[in-house]
């Protein structure tokens, strides 16, 4: 019998905290679609998934570009994370960047709408507990109090 991990291999996410100048961080509000993972809820560290051989780091950039039509610098691992069973199961891997393009020309090509909020704000939105837990780490890197 094959290990679980072998028959049932683990979904690879990926996604950033993209900092803006001004050191609010990109926030995502998700579509309230009932089939989605955490409908409604705020994701501040947006992403996607991998596509067959791709790399972490350019899918990060792929997603940043179709949801957002940004430009980013900078990029840098945050953490990686695994949730090995449950609701949330994958890999988890985390990036910041900081915005180049000016926040007045984000767009929002998926999910209700992309706004910027100070991290300390951001923390307390209702978001998926993974993007809470990046948050954290990215607030406890640059000594930002909760």
């Amino acid at each position: 019998m094959p290990k679980s991990s072998e028959a049932n291999p683990l979904t690879i996410f990926i996604g950033a905290i993209v900092s803006a100048p001004d050191g609010r961080v990109l926030c995502q509000l998700r579509d309230n679609y009932p089939w989605i993972i955490c409908p409604g809820m705020w994701c501040c560290c947006p992403g996607g998934h991998l596509e067959t051989g791709e790399q972490p780091e350019v899918a990060v950039l792929r997603e940043l570009t179709e949801e957002f039509e940004i430009e980013v610098s900078g990029l840098t691992p945050l953490i990686r994370h695994v949730e090995s069973s449950g609701k949330f199961c994958g890999i988890y891997h985390s990036f910041v960047a900081n915005l180049v393009t000016p926040v007045t020309e984000v767009k929002c090509n998926e999910g209700v709408r992309a706004e910027f909020f100070p991290p300390a704000i951001a923390i307390g939105l209702p978001q998926h507990p993974v993007s809470r837990l990046f948050l954290r780490a990215y607030m406890e890197r640059i000594k930002v109090a909760a």
